[in-house]
């Protein structure tokens, strides 16, 4: 088991090699949106994978007879694709490629799909702002739902609508000046009528098979801010995010609680065309459950783990950016489109070559101050030996 959970692990790696809620857009950022939308024929390509590990050892007194400490992973992981349709409007198709269910069927693969719609980079502000409003589904693909130690997935067909502001210090060059970005909406999880849980086995009064059905549809409301610190080969960038319930779901689902994580991340831009991320989310949100979930198996009233969502998780991610219409782009916009990216580029480049420059120029002060220091100690040394 533990080969193949190894196995699995390193399969996720590679496929969708970061900590994501909820696919709802392009993996800018770990869980914020902006309000820029991607160049019409431009095409993203972002693999991210969080995971989670902890020996899990019996709670209480009387351990059962030859009871093992419990090595459990949560490890999920997502290929996600984001095309620019044509100005001020994009679309991305979210595949979670693998989840820990920690049901019978140990995980989801793959795991459910996430569409999301972006009409954005409405500017104002002298330019300095960017608006946008994003509209997502979450598509049930996967085995089962309504697993613990991450978000809930109703298994029903999930929707949302989000609203998201972009600050640019540089109206020019947006992405080489400090970014700010803020984001506010609803999620339904569109389960009311829908079986939430089915029993494996015996438990209390309830038999093998046993159905519970939600009798309601729970409803969120999201925040996340998100500050962007970026310099030639690096972003540093910090988010904040959360959720508060409209309408709580059912005692019966797992994770039914409100969450709240800081997330610092570094993403390193070797290339134009691909970057690589790495950070980690923190909760800030109690440890203890806030909607006590009854009537169905709960692991962490006999074993040290979670009670609610994990107190942190570590992420891992790979971006590629292509233009797709390229050369090939006939009309007068999009020739104009292109002359500002070429002109933008040039610019990026005569910046880079100016920070090279202080560079250098600043290697060449201090060889000369090694010299002069050198030279000073030879004349103490000629004085010493006439001396």
């Amino acid at each position: 088991m533990k080969v193949q959970k190894i196995l699995l692990f390193l399969l996720v790696l590679t496929v969708s090699t970061t900590m994501a809620q909820l696919t709802n857009g392009a993996k800018t950022l770990m869980h914020t949106q902006t309000a820029t939308t991607f160049e019409k024929g431009k095409l993203g390509m972002f693999t991210n994978m969080d995971f989670f590990t902890k020996a899990g050892d019996f709670i209480g007194q009387s351990k059962p007879i030859d009871f093992k400490t419990v090595n459990y992973w949560l490890v999920a992981g997502n290929a996600i694709f984001t095309y620019g349709i044509m100005d001020h409007l994009d679309a991305t198709l979210g595949i979670r490629v693998y989840q820990d269910t920690h049901y019978t069927n140990e995980f989801n693969l793959p795991d459910d799909l996430f569409l999301t719609l972006r009409a954005g980079s409405f500017v104002f502000g002298q330019q300095h702002f960017q608006a946008g409003f994003l509209t997502s589904f979450r598509i049930p693909t996967g085995e089962v739902h309504n697993y613990p130690f991450t978000e809930y997935a109703s298994g029903a067909l999930e929707y949302g609508f989000l609203a998201a502001f972009s600050f640019y210090e540089d109206q020019y060059l947006p992405q080489r000046s400090l970014n700010i970005h803020f984001n506010m909406g609803f999620w339904n999880h569109n389960e009311a009528g829908k079986t939430i849980y089915t029993y494996q086995h015996f438990f209390h009064t309830h038999q093998k098979g046993d159905k519970l059905i939600a009798t309601k549809s729970s409803k969120e409301f999201r925040m996340a801010l998100a500050a962007v610190i970026p310099s030639p080969m690096f972003d540093f960038r910090a988010e904040l995010s959360g959720m508060l319930y409209i309408t709580e779901p059912d005692n019966f689902v797992y994770s039914a609680e409100e969450w709240a994580y800081f997330s610092p991340s570094i993403r390193y831009k070797p290339v134009d065309w691909l970057s690589l991320d790495i950070g980690a989310d923190f909760r800030l949100s109690p440890g203890d459950r806030q909607n006590t979930t009854a009537d169905i198996p709960d692991i962490s009233k006999s074993i040290d783990m979670p009670s609610s969502y994990p107190a942190w998780k570590v992420y891992m991610g790979a971006n590629l950016s292509l233009n797709l219409l390229g050369k090939g782009q006939r009309t007068i916009r999009d020739y104009e489109t292109r002359q500002r990216q070429e002109e933008t580029r040039l610019i990026e480049s005569i910046l880079n070559e100016k920070q090279k420059a202080k560079k250098a120029e600043k290697e060449v002060e201090n060889l000369r101050k090694v010299r002069k220091e050198a030279e000073k100690e030879i004349e103490d040394l000629k004085k010493l030996l006439e001396d």
